[in-house]
């Protein structure tokens, strides 16, 4: 009887693990699901300024007309 009552706690341990990670998992992708939108915007925003540095030449006020 004590060694099914050892076993058991061994098993319960690994289910509090799992159930531990599993929090862990939908927490991070619930911060992914709201920070989405901000990381488009800014990839977005990055691409544009990119695209212009590319056909102007310049980086703000710097550098030479194409």
């Amino acid at each position: 009887m004590f060694t099914e009552l050892i076993r058991e706690e061994e098993g319960q341990s690994t289910v509090e693990y799992m159930l531990l990670i599993s929090v862990i998992v939908i927490a991070l992708v619930a911060a992914a699901w709201v920070f989405v939108p901000t990381f488009e915007e800014g990839v977005k925003d990055l691409a544009g300024d990119v695209k212009k540095i590319l056909s102007t030449g310049k980086i703000g006020k710097a550098g030479t007309p194409r």
